[in-house]
């Protein structure tokens, strides 16, 4: 079970032909192209992570990722905010709610090792990621 979340992002990514930093950057860049909202981009980077979102009630702690990952998102929505959201503060979104960075994973280097979720439909069992990808 401590595998579970990391072994459904895996098998997302591999689904969306996720192999290198280039392609991740790529589907990156689509959720920005396709979105309204930097709601609607955060939930999507969320989906990234945790492909059972749908079905997820509450996450508890956040994903963490590398720090060229962390500021590739960053930039992007500051940019994005300045476009679409110019009375906010750029990125705040992200700051406030986004993925944690650490400088301990490989720049592009996502974990899940602190965070767990609540599933809906009276599932009460907490699945822990205690791995990175």
């Amino acid at each position: 079970m401590q595998q579970y979340l990391l072994e459904k992002c895996q098998e997302h990514w591999q689904q969306l032909n996720i192999n290198s930093e280039e392609d991740l950057c790529h589907v990156i860049l689509d959720i920005f192209g396709s979105a309204e909202t930097q709601s609607e981009v955060l939930v999507e980077l969320y989906k990234l992570a945790l492909p059972e979102w749908d079905r997820i009630e509450k996450v508890h702690g956040f994903p963490e990722v590398g720090l060229e990952f962390w500021k590739f998102i960053c930039r992007e929505l500051i940019e994005f905010d300045r476009r679409h959201h110019p009375d906010v503060f750029a990125g705040g979104l992200w700051l406030n709610n986004g993925f944690q960075s650490n400088s301990k994973l490989d720049p592009w280097e996502l974990s899940l090792a602190n965070c767990t979720v609540t599933y809906f439909g009276g599932e009460n069992e907490i699945h822990h990621a205690m791995s990175s990808m």
